[in-house]
């Protein structure tokens, strides 16, 4: 009798190490199989972050291109105000100019 039950309780514990062993083999499977996707997602979020930094780039450069470009415009803008008071007339060049940024009312 303690013979049959110390068999059973082998069985039991071969049993037992037996599905042990294969839930952990399953578990890291699962793992592997998440680890994937995740690397996947990272590399996808990390690609679109490269592009968001490239787009932000061009904007930044567009953004002082035209921050320059009004700075240039105001110049001329002033130039020309101050030349406006002057006794000399305005070329016809500068008369149109002057006409185009300040219409006769």
């Amino acid at each position: 009798m303690i013979r049959s039950i110390m068999r059973g309780g082998a069985a039991l514990v071969a049993a037992s190490s037996i599905a042990g062993l294969i839930w952990l083999v399953r578990d890291y499977a699962n793992d592997k199989a998440a680890l994937k996707l995740e690397r996947a997602a990272r590399i996808a979020a990390e690609a679109s972050l490269e592009r968001a930094e490239e787009a932000a780039a061009v904007h930044r450069a567009h953004l002082a291109r035209a921050a320059d470009q009004e700075r240039q415009v105001q110049e001329i803008r002033n130039e020309l105000q101050q030349m406006e008071g002057r006794d000399a007339p305005l070329s016809p060049l500068l008369r149109a100019t002057a006409e185009r940024l300040w219409p006769p009312e």
